[in-house]
């Protein structure tokens, strides 16, 4: 019983209690009061009470409907997030069991492959890679972004926002069916572009496609105007194995790459130790990757023994241009960077297996082709020991395992490009004078570690380089600039070794300086040049041309 309706009762009690003692007593009164005058009190007391009552059990079920639509609410809630993400409500439900009623992310460690996808995507830092998977370490700062679970690539998602009342949209990738056939007949699309992210899974779809395409060629009568079986796009991890596994399988093969050969491992950091994601998974194409992690330079000196051993064939710093149908063949069109000539290649089927990011973008001003010759002064120590062949991870001249000094030469002369297009290995550039264009993660990134030594998780600064840094800004840093990178950036820019030019760009690039110019002036021939900066190396990283428009010329969906 409640302390109101023992409140009513007592007063009851204590009606009923004078009552009695006016009946003992026989008097036509009690005190001032007639007898028909406490008939009225006790019936207006009774009715209050009566009433009291019954306002307090509707207001105790008001709270108690209340408190059951909430949990329906978030039942249906926990159902519309487990539909959108392929989960059931049960997982979503025991993923949430213990988390906030606010909206943020959860994480079904089950599922997730740790691709960094949500991690990139999220511009407040609420997510972070643990030991190998996303974990959300500051709950509080999510501000229902939900592009965390737009990016996640795994089906079911892994990544699922809890709590939110916004649609969540579809993530927008090109269409493909299970055979990775795209919706165009004849055109297969493997690897980063296609959404799925990560070396092993590029390696296996590289291997599978082959063998699709060899069972479909088996099927369709030969096409004597064809001179290739498929023509590969893209010789990163997935379109190695693409063309790996066609020179084993006897298909006429053509592989066409803008750049090098895996050259986005080969930017790497020198001596990094990559992670084979997803551990679950066992590499099944034309390339091995064996284990669950090695550097990387074992693992591309792997790749570029297996190049040798089958002399393959890759048509490298060639761009493709177009690829269009011409009767029951296509027609491939590409531009050489190394001979400025046009080339042209009709095939029966077409590989793409670009990267996810595209093309980098150019500043296109004057002056960005230009070359250095670089004369090296120190010698340079072997990437690994001779003795025991562990990669060297640290500058001590010997090594840790075995304790070999390891050999060092001193490089000839050698020509380099003064713009760059992304930071390979901040420790290759000593006492430069350096620039960075962006505004975005990747370029300020690079601008902290051209300025200083980051301790190894990445989040403090621990020393400092011999560099001159300068970052260049056409506007101001951009909204989704993550906030451990803006904190380590303001504290360079304290203490002077990064210089910022805000709402400034480059006019014109010069073999030892640069000069700048105001980012509202749109004819760099006519505007005036602001600022005259000494410079050795120029790294534009505004961002990339994704393959979108290439995709879409193709008559490829996407979304």
């Amino acid at each position: 019983m409640r302390k109101s309706q023992l409140l009513v009762t007592l007063l009851m009690l204590v009606v009923l209690a004078m009552a009695g003692i006016a009946s003992r007593l026989a008097v036509s009164s009690l005190g001032a009061v007639p007898w028909f005058g406490w008939i009225g009190l006790v019936t207006m007391m009774v009715a209050m009470g009566f009433a009291f009552i019954i306002f307090d059990e509707y207001r105790e079920r008001g709270r108690v409907t209340h408190i059951i639509r909430e949990a329906e609410l978030a039942a249906a809630e926990r159902a519309r997030a487990a539909a959108e993400a392929g989960h059931s409500a049960d997982t979503i439900s025991s993923l949430h069991s213990d988390g906030p009623s606010y909206p943020h992310p959860v994480i079904n460690t089950a599922t997730c492959i740790g691709c960094h996808a949500c991690v990139d995507a999220c511009p407040h830092d609420v997510l972070a890679i643990v030991n190998g998977v996303s974990t959300p370490i500051a709950l509080d700062q999510c501000m229902e972004d939900t592009s965390c679970q737009v990016e996640c690539p795994t089906s079911p998602k892994s990544c699922i926002v809890v709590n939110t009342t916004k649609k969540i949209p579809e993530r927008k990738v090109p269409k493909r069916d299970n055979r990775f056939m795209t919706n165009v007949p004849g055109i297969y699309l493997i690897g980063d572009v296609s959404g799925v992210p990560l070396i092993k899974n590029a390696i296996n779809e590289g291997g599978s496609v082959v063998d699709f395409i060899a069972e479909e060629l088996k099927a369709k009568p030969p096409s004597g105007a064809a001179e290739y079986d498929t023509v590969i796009v893209g010789a990163g991890p997935g379109g190695l194995s693409a063309t790996a596994m066609a020179r084993q399988r006897g298909l006429r093969y053509l592989t066409i790459e803008q750049d090098k050969v895996v050259a986005t491992i080969q930017a790497y950091p020198a001596g990094k130790y990559v992670f084979f994601k997803p551990d679950t998974v066992e590499t099944k194409g034309g390339i091995e990757l064996p284990g669950i992690g090695n550097s990387k330079e074992a693992m591309i000196g792997s790749w570029l023994d297996t190049m040798k051993q089958l002399d393959l064939k890759i048509n490298e710093y060639e761009t493709v241009k177009s690829v269009k149908t011409d009767g029951d063949v296509f027609v491939v069109r590409s531009d050489s960077d190394r001979t400025k000539q046009s080339a042209e290649y009709r095939t029966r089927t077409v590989v793409i297996a670009v990267g996810g990011r595209g093309t980098p973008m150019r500043l296109r001003v004057e002056g960005e082709d230009l070359k250095l010759t670089v004369t090296p002064s120190a010698p340079v120590m072997a990437p690994f020991c001779v003795k025991c062949g562990l990669p060297r991870t640290t500058e001590d001249p010997a090594c840790a395992s075995c304790g070999s000094a390891y050999p060092t030469t001193v490089p000839p002369p050698f020509e380099d490009e003064k713009v760059k297009y992304r930071l390979s290995d901040p420790n290759l550039f000593k006492g430069k004078h350096c620039i960075v264009v962006g505004a975005g993660n990747s370029s300020i990134e690079a601008a902290v570690d051209l300025a200083a030594y980051r301790s190894e998780d990445g989040t403090q600064i621990v020393g400092w380089r011999d560099n001159i840094v300068t970052l260049v800004i056409r506007s101001d840093f951009k909204g989704d600039l993550k906030l451990g990178n803006k904190m380590l950036c303001y504290e360079c820019i304290d203490e002077g070794r990064i210089r910022v030019h805000f709402r400034k760009t480059i006019k014109e690039i010069r073999p030892d300086e640069v000069m700048l110019m105001n980012a509202r002036e749109r004819d760099a021939s006519k505007a005036k040049a602001t600022d005259t900066i000494q410079n050795d190396y120029v790294f534009a990283l505004i961002g990339g041309d994704k393959p979108t428009k290439f995709l879409e010329s193709m008559g490829i969906q996407i979304g």
